[in-house]
């Protein structure tokens, strides 16, 4: 189990890089504002959910 949240952790990762690195290049001509507001956002909870999944990967080790 512990492999599959790992796994889906790194993909997660690779999403957000690519997320930030899109974001740095964006401005109002290329995305609305509104749209722009709206990555912003889903930014912040793939980073909340990364964050949790760390967390429940090393609780699982503890466990062990």
């Amino acid at each position: 189990m512990n492999s599959k949240l790992e796994e889906e952790l790194e993909k997660l990762n690779v999403k957000r890089v690519k997320l930030s690195k899109f974001l740095s290049k964006q401005n109002k001509q290329t995305v609305s504002a509104n749209q722009l507001e709206l990555l912003k956002q889903q930014k912040q909870v793939m980073a909340k959910y990364a964050k949790v999944l760390k967390l429940r990967i090393e609780d699982l080790k503890e466990v062990k």
